[in-house]
């Protein structure tokens, strides 16, 4: 288990404000472990055990809560049994209660209370619940594990570092284990001699069950397993509803476009797929069409299909994509006339253009990621990251530089 510093300084930072701390990310992306830290974190700074009240409502004991009556007795029977004192209430995969919302801004209005949630699916903003708790409230996106912790996390391992038996690995042999495993936390408690191929399938089809069918109420899904399979398939490829309109007829499936973009919209709200949109760069505008849908987790990615791994390119851009969603950017495919750029971060006002690739060795490659980049007329910061480890060109102040130590500085 390693700290997750950039989580748990927000935690800090709204502790004991009168806001509801929403925790939303993938399942297994480690939102419980993170709230287990911070209740840890609260017993250090002498809080005492009694006044730290948690609940996991996917546990045995809870399966059966799921209504808001319930909810509300459970939570006051606790509150009363403090005294009225001031306590911190801990509510895990609070998207199995209907009406939370509305139980959350009674204890906030009535009672001496920090209270914290946590979903695994963004279905728990489907209700009315920013207006129920008056606007009183914060989120808090978890991703799975970027390079940085993955290098905390296996710093212990053979080959992480130097031995009398084994050399320590490079950075870039680092990185592209890091590609291979993925980054769910729980993969990394197998260790790097198991297979992780059937925690990921099953972490997999949980979600499926769970936060894309049973939270979305679908009741037609038998075309949903051949939409996945082609989005794993094309997995960083610009998108064509048509594309899985004609995929799934070879099933002998017909379906409509707005089925498709029903269920995009469900595995979105699962985080197990990112939505990227395109931008317009000469014209200023968001696209509505060809945008890029990248998997939570590549390592999932290749344990669901059981194939040798998605193309090389499409790992790099789907670790730069979690890498750049952590650090808080808003991310699109940019568009300069025929051309493409990666990614178009954006935070405030700021953007930072970046393309990636294997190499910058070929000509073709060279041309394709930088020049694109070199007709952008703005000053903002344009780069192209890639495996080489060390800077090769400079085109107008545009340089390659080596992605795993982009990666690296978290």
């Amino acid at each position: 288990m390693i700290r997750r510093d950039l989580y748990l300084k927000k935690l800090e930072m709204y502790a004991d404000r009168d806001v509801v701390k929403i925790i939303s990310g993938v399942r297994r992306g480690g939102k419980t472990t993170l709230i287990r830290q911070f209740m840890e974190e609260l017993r250090e700074n002498g809080v005492p055990e009694e006044l730290i009240f948690y609940v996991n409502f996917e546990s045995v004991i809870y399966t059966y809560f799921h209504k808001q009556e319930e909810l509300r007795d459970m939570v006051n029977a606790y509150i009363e049994s403090t005294g009225g004192r001031h306590c911190y209430i801990f509510l895990d995969e609070v998207q199995c209660v209907s009406g939370w919302s509305q139980v959350a801004a009674e204890l906030m209005n009535l009672f001496d209370c920090d209270l914290y949630v946590s979903s695994s699916n963004s279905c728990l903003f489907d209700e009315d619940f920013a207006k129920a708790l008056n606007y009183r409230y914060v989120k808090i996106d978890v991703y799975p594990l970027t390079f940085a912790e993955y290098l905390d996390m296996t710093a212990h391992e053979p080959g992480h570092y130097a031995s009398e038996e084994i050399p320590a690995l490079s950075r870039t042999e680092l990185f592209n284990d890091y590609l291979k495993r993925g980054c769910l936390p729980g993969v990394y408690g197998i260790g790097a001699a198991g297979d992780p191929s059937d925690y990921l399938r099953n972490v997999y089809n949980t979600i499926l069950l769970k936060d894309v069918v049973q939270c979305n109420k679908l009741r037609d899904i038998s075309h949903l397993d051949k939409i996945l399979e082609y989005l794993l398939s094309h997995v960083g490829e610009t998108f064509s509803p048509k594309g899985i309109k004609d995929f799934v007829k070879k099933a002998g499936v017909t379906i409509s476009v707005d089925t498709v973009y029903s269920f995009l919209e469900a595995l979105e709200r699962a985080f197990l797929i990112y939505k990227v949109p395109r931008y317009d760069i000469k014209a200023d505008r968001e696209l509505e069409t060809q945008e890029k849908y990248y998997i939570c987790d590549m390592g999932m990615r290749n344990a669901v299909m059981g194939d040798e791994g998605a193309p090389y390119g499409a790992l790099l851009e789907s670790a730069l994509c979690l890498e750049l969603l952590t650090r808080g950017f808003r991310l699109y495919v940019g568009k300069l006339n025929q051309a493409q750029i990666d990614f178009m971060a954006v935070k405030g006002e700021d953007r930072t253009y970046l393309n990636c690739c294997a190499t910058v060795e070929a000509d073709d490659i060279l041309r394709m990621k930088f020049n694109p980049l070199v007709r952008i007329r703005d000053n903002y910061f344009k780069m192209v990251l890639s495996t080489d480890e060390e800077t090769k060109y400079n085109k107008g102040g545009i340089v390659n530089y080596p992605i795993a130590e982009f990666m690296a500085q978290g």
